[in-house]
């Protein structure tokens, strides 16, 4: 017994002095990521204006949203059976086969739903824009895959770096060029994701892919689609905001909601992003209780402490930040993101459990959270959105989001035996002990 216990210690310190370099490297990539995307949002805010933000935002919005809806997490599907040791060249191939496949099927559903959903002044240029991204997108999202699967968090980063840092690359070309129009940002934006394809499918086309197989198709899919139980309602909810905006507000007030949101899902990005990265493949890959249990303790304590720290600073010093960076233009937007920081705290944590009960295999977690999201947002909005305007829908978003965090304390409570104070904080006594360890090393 003693035995058992001893190696058990050991196996949960190796999960988690090996996750600390790699979730350091993510968060760095993320604060990168931060920096191109509010250099480009300032660009875009400022060269284009309020009612052509909101054009370029409803743009890439349904481009998104189908993209996120069509794929059926088949990128976390191949992610989750790489790091269970099923990487085989088949099933690589099988990834990428079943990713063309379902670019094309979201490419016909794409065009119902933007001949239905967008004005006619707007339509071609989305279409022609979702069959330029579409099929880049997919492809992307599953070669980089392999690498999350592998947890070669290094070259994984550095490819999730490219689309961003390109797009800002191609943004200041425009402008110097005074070529920075709607369609021209849209065509640099989909250059990063392209030559994202490109530079991963020249790491592997000589020995990582093979022919496709039936069985390995008909696994991925199976699989994503119990993933995609969670992200569909997830893509539901989270884009439920935008439809709104979309819906009952003028571009000016999408472009004045796309700067909110930009600047107030700073600490999300850095922080859930990350920990989400690194505790997937971790998890689907750690074999013992006390190891899954410890991983998910201490990256949802202390994606939520960051959290805090980071969206209180910001939310603090939009009144400021925000007309600075975006124009006085955006200044009414100022409430918005303040509200919108606030609801980034448990939307950080929803995001999180998310992943790590998904990990764990009780897929469901995240769908029955975010219905009971959407019970409390859509009363909400109806009450607030006529009183408040896009002040609102962030306070709709945040009571939604408190909603969503009870549930799924509860869920990690059942599945894993930690209780609220252990899911909103990490073990500090193992902190304590690592840093001491590392400084007796130096």
């Amino acid at each position: 017994m003693d035995t058992f216990i001893i190696t058990q210690a050991i196996h949960t310190e190796f999960f988690a002095l090996k996750s600390l370099p790699a979730w350091s490297g993510s968060i760095a990539t993320n604060v990168m990521n931060l920096g191109f995307g509010i250099a480009t949002g300032v660009l875009a805010a400022r060269l284009l204006g309020p009612h052509a933000r909101g054009e370029l935002a409803e743009i890439q919005f349904w481009a998104g949203a189908i993209a996120g809806m069509g794929i059926c997490s088949l990128p976390s599907a191949l992610s989750f059976f790489i790091a269970r040791d099923q990487d085989r060249a088949s099933m690589v191939g099988s990834a990428l086969a079943s990713a063309a496949i379902l670019a094309a099927l979201s490419l016909l559903g794409g065009w119902v739903l933007v001949n239905f959903a967008t004005g006619t002044d707007q339509r071609n240029l989305q279409m022609l824009y979702l069959i330029f991204f579409l099929p880049a997108n997919f492809i992307a999202l599953t070669l980089v895959a392999i690498d999350h699967g592998r947890q070669d968090f290094a070259r994984y980063n550095l490819f999730r770096l490219l689309p961003q840092a390109t797009y800002l690359a191609g943004m200041l070309v425009l402008w110097q060029q005074s070529a920075l129009t709607v369609p021209t940002l849209l065509a640099a934006s989909w250059l990063g994701t392209a030559l994202v394809c490109l530079g991963r499918w020249h790491l592997i086309r000589n020995c990582g892919v093979s022919i496709p197989k039936v069985r390995d198709m008909a696994a991925l899919l199976r699989t994503g689609l119990e993933f995609h139980a969670t992200a569909f309602a997830g893509i539901l909810f989270q884009n439920a905001d935008r439809v709104i905006c979309i819906a009952y507000f003028t571009h000016a007030d999408l472009g004045r909601y796309a700067v909110a949101l930009a600047l107030s899902g700073a600490g999300l990005g850095i922080v859930s992003s990350a920990t989400s990265i690194v505790l997937f493949p971790k998890l689907a890959a750690a074999q013992s209780f006390a190891a899954r249990r410890h991983l998910v303790r201490n990256a949802l304590g202390a994606s939520c402490i960051i959290a805090l720290i980071i969206n209180a600073g910001i939310a603090i010093s939009i009144p400021l930040l925000l007309p600075f960076l975006f124009g006085e233009a955006y200044e009414s937007a100022v409430s918005v993101a303040m509200l919108l920081c606030l609801a980034q705290i448990p939307m950080c944590f929803v995001q999180t459990a998310t992943i790590a009960l998904r990990a764990l295999d009780d897929w469901r977690a995240g769908p029955y959270a975010q219905l009971s999201a959407l019970i409390v947002f859509v009363p909400s909005a109806a009450v607030l959105i006529p009183q408040f305007g896009l002040s609102g829908i962030a306070a709709s978003l945040m009571l939604s989001q408190i909603a969503a965090t009870a549930l799924l304390l509860r869920r990690l409570q059942n599945c894993i035996g930690l209780g609220v104070v252990q899911c909103v904080t990490p073990d500090f006594r193992w902190v304590v002990e690592h840093l001491r360890w590392k400084s007796a090393e130096l």
